[in-house]
């Protein structure tokens, strides 16, 4: 934990600006306000079909990444960053792809032409979790390929002289906080994701057979979550928006989790940050794969056994 802190500390001296984080923080406070006032994510993105529903994500999701670089450039006088091409090629990158995997929409029939009705909904929550594979991480990969290897972080990936014990420690101390959130009613209302179906008896195995492939592809998720937030728009970024990269894609992670509970919206906008500092300064996204993967089955298996009770 303190080399984290350290890496906080660090971070913080060097890139903190009272005036652009007040702007930024009245920016989420009114985003988080209105979201959950009219609960826009779930009544408006959430209930659009097909394409219409893709170019509406980009319009969700480059709201505030724009807005944050514009805030950013102007208070750290950095306007040169517009007129970048490698800076738009990387942020509509990051932004296409990232809406592609909010509202993927050829799933749904794809799905439902392959798998028997009574797998539909096991199967669309498992490929749901697992397509950001290809939407993501694929596309990522292979610009880095293409244009960047000469690079050896691989946007994160690579683990050398990697430390996993300030992450097993970080996972410790948020496991009692996360028990006694499971104790409140969003908590137990959004929580477990795996929903129980009909798919155990329809393939004639023990049910934890499909609790395990659907907490497998749940878990696999967010392994492409830290190589697009804490990779692509943190390392892939600095080259170019140097430590406000951080910020930037901490602010629209946050939207990210605006369908979620709104103490999970605003704890994300921490925790985005926090895991963003450590990518910048180690080029490497694992701690941020261990935290996110360990509080998420932490998550699921606090509410299983609150279900059970």
């Amino acid at each position: 934990m303190k080399k984290i802190w350290n890496f906080l500390k660090k971070h913080v001296s060097e890139d903190f600006n009272g005036r652009y984080y007040a702007v930024i923080a009245v920016f989420l406070i009114l985003s988080i306000s209105l979201n959950y006032a009219f609960d826009f994510e779930d009544n408006e993105l959430e209930t659009m079909e097909g394409y219409p529903k893709f170019f509406a994500y980009v319009l969700f999701y480059s709201i505030p990444y724009f807005f944050s670089v514009y805030m950013y450039a102007v208070f750290k006088k950095r306007k040169d960053i517009f007129s970048r091409r490698d800076f738009w090629i990387k942020s509509l990158l990051a932004i296409a792809v990232l809406s592609l995997d909010s509202s993927v929409p050829f799933l749904d029939p794809l799905v439902s032409r392959i798998f028997h009705p009574e797998m539909y909904f096991w199967a669309y929550k498992v490929c749901i979790n697992s397509v950001s594979f290809f939407t993501v991480f694929i596309p990522i990969f292979i610009f880095y390929w293409l244009h960047e290897r000469k690079h050896d972080h691989v946007y994160g990936l690579s683990a050398r002289k990697f430390d996993a014990k300030p992450y097993f420690t970080m996972l410790l101390i948020m496991l009692p906080l996360i028990i006694g959130a499971s104790f409140h009613e969003s908590f137990q209302r959004q929580y477990p994701m795996y929903k129980s179906t009909e798919a155990h008896v329809y393939m004639n195995v023990p049910e934890w057979v499909t609790v395990a492939g659907y907490e497998f592809a749940y878990g696999l998720d967010f392994i492409t979550v830290e190589y697009l937030f804490r990779g692509f728009m943190v390392i892939g970024m600095m080259s170019i928006l140097g430590r406000g990269a951080v910020v930037c894609m901490a602010v629209v992670y946050c939207f990210l989790h605006f369908g979620k509970p709104a103490g999970e919206a605003i704890s994300s906008i921490a925790g985005g940050y926090i895991l963003g500092v450590v990518a910048y300064e180690t080029r490497s996204i694992w701690g941020g794969i261990i935290v996110h993967m360990g509080i998420a089955w932490i998550m699921e298996l606090v509410a299983f056994l609150q279900k059970s009770v």
